[in-house]
């Protein structure tokens, strides 16, 4: 596909000029422009892939701010024309960092090649923040999966056999598989594992799955009895006539 390329040029047998040039090399020439107020408009309405800047357009208009003003709307390689060589327009020009810089009169070549770099630099400039942008996307992700990680290590309890408890949606997991508890069940087991390593009393367990409630002695054995069957036989170890704990 050819390089479309606007010219902003206020001196029309220059610009013409620089059109036939540019087009024996198979550039295609999306309009010329004398003004800020046209190329502004080119710019926008034919978006090219580079545009030559005169410095001085009509009515001395600066053609450096120009090229900031399209900067600010549309992202393209800038080369600027001048047959001015003093350092301080020179330096004005660098500080927008422009893709090229030549100075009239100009040889087709150089201004050939003027173009080709600053397509070239341009298009690699691109690739490299597409990169960079992949890069830094990739990275938030990454993080964003990192403390999704930490946050699971924090919230899950490593239990025996393999079992897992989830603090945080209060569920015991094996192998990525939720177990069916009913209320109770889940109260005494989540009691038991605030208490890892150490034995529950008969009394701590009425008081906490019952909610105080005066029960039998025969109600705890049989929610301990249903618990324990649905665990690995060694899960809940009892103490006789104390309580209750996890074995670890």
């Amino acid at each position: 596909m050819k390089a479309k390329i606007l010219i902003v040029e206020d001196e029309s047998i220059i610009a013409l000029n620089i059109k036939e040039m540019l087009s024996d090399f198979d550039y295609e020439i999306v309009g010329i422009a004398a003004n800020g107020t046209k190329a502004l408009q080119l710019v926008t309405a034919k978006t090219p892939d580079l545009v030559l800047m005169d410095i001085t357009l009509q009515n001395r208009e600066d053609g450096i701010e120009v090229a900031e003003a399209i900067s600010k709307i549309y992202s393209v390689p800038i080369v600027f024309l001048t047959a001015n060589d003093k350092n301080k327009t020179i330096d004005r020009a660098i500080n927008i960092k422009p893709y090229g810089y030549v100075l009239k009169p100009f040889k087709a070549i150089e201004l050939k090649t003027a173009v080709e770099i600053a397509l070239k630099t341009f298009s690699e400039a691109q690739k490299l923040t597409a990169k960079i942008s992949d890069i830094t996307s990739e990275n938030l992700s990454l993080q964003s999966k990192l403390r999704v990680d930490e946050h699971a290590k924090k919230r899950l309890i490593n239990l025996p056999h393999g079992y897992l408890y989830d603090t945080e949606n209060f569920e015991l997991l094996l192998n990525g598989e939720k177990l069916e508890l009913n209320e109770k069940e889940n109260k005494l087991l989540k009691l038991l594992i605030k208490n890892l390593g150490k034995v529950v009393t008969v009394e701590q367990i009425e008081d906490y799955v019952w909610d105080g409630e005066l029960v039998g002695e025969g109600a705890l054995r049989s929610l301990m009895f249903r618990l324990r069957q649905k665990l690995p036989k060694d899960f809940i170890a009892c103490h006789s006539k104390i309580g209750y704990k996890i074995t670890l």
